[in-house]
């Protein structure tokens, strides 16, 4: 049932008030606007490294969970030469998961456990929707002082996952007026800030109501003293997913 005009106003009212004082509220609100799952993009991806130089990527990318499992397709369109590369990764809820790789030159398709160092490997770092699709009683959230990014006045919360002592510990920022995730800082077991993750040009997802894309990502990597900025050319919902448009085949060359 639809409630009454003065519910939602009331609604409207209290949220930004006690909204700060319940970041895990705060969180589950900014995350659950996000396109998480049974979806498609495209990406261009451009990564300057400490010596100003640059490498271009692009991908074309399927997201979807199969009930408690998530899968991923990554299909490199840059460069040239990695056209057609194709890596599946598979995150099951109680076990490691699994990346699979098809590389067209041998038409072979290789599989390896997706711990993070292979992870990186293939290019696939942490995003948004990791957190979203994190057990939130696995999460532990401390608020902070408001802060003003870009002009926008931002809730701040810490993250940090308590089942693993050695897992993330971030530090989220959260607009006041529309609860984007504005910006995300990485810390490492020392506290030392790691990296700083930006997202803005938020759009509306076409065809799913209340769902929404950050358009633009820049990420800051201080360790590697590097900066990726992305750009998402497209993102649309695919709603008729099946398991089976994960699934690579291997190709006689």
């Amino acid at each position: 049932m639809i409630k009454s005009f003065l519910s939602l106003y009331m609604i409207a009212c209290t949220l930004p008030a006690f909204a700060q004082d319940d970041p895990k509220r705060t969180f589950t609100r900014a995350v659950d606007q996000l396109m998480t799952d049974r979806m498609e993009l495209s990406m261009d991806i451009e990564i300057t490294d400490e010596k100003g130089r640059v490498k271009e990527k692009a991908y074309d990318i399927l997201m979807a969970k199969f009930g408690e499992v998530e899968k991923t397709m990554m299909v490199m369109q840059k460069p040239e030469r990695a056209k057609g590369v194709t890596v599946v990764i598979t995150n099951f809820p109680e076990k490691i998961g699994v990346i699979e790789v098809y590389t067209p030159a041998n038409g072979k398709v290789r599989k390896m456990e997706a711990t993070p160092e292979n992870m990186e490997r293939v290019g696939s770092n942490i995003t948004v929707s990791s957190y979203a699709s994190q057990d939130l009683d696995d999460l532990d959230f401390a608020a902070a002082h408001k802060q003003e990014v870009d002009g926008k006045s931002c809730y701040t919360f810490r993250v940090s996952d308590h089942a693993d002592p050695a897992g993330m510990k971030a530090e989220f920022l959260v607009e006041e007026s529309t609860y984007h995730i504005v910006q995300i800082r990485f810390f490492d077991e020392q506290g030392n800030n790691t990296s700083i993750t930006s997202l803005s040009d938020y759009q509306a997802v076409p065809g799913v109501k209340g769902k929404i894309q950050p358009m633009q990502i820049e990420v800051k990597d201080f360790k590697e003293n590097t900066q990726t900025k992305i750009q998402i050319q497209q993102v649309s919902h695919r709603p008729g997913l099946k398991e089976e448009d994960f699934v690579l085949h291997e190709t006689s060359n």
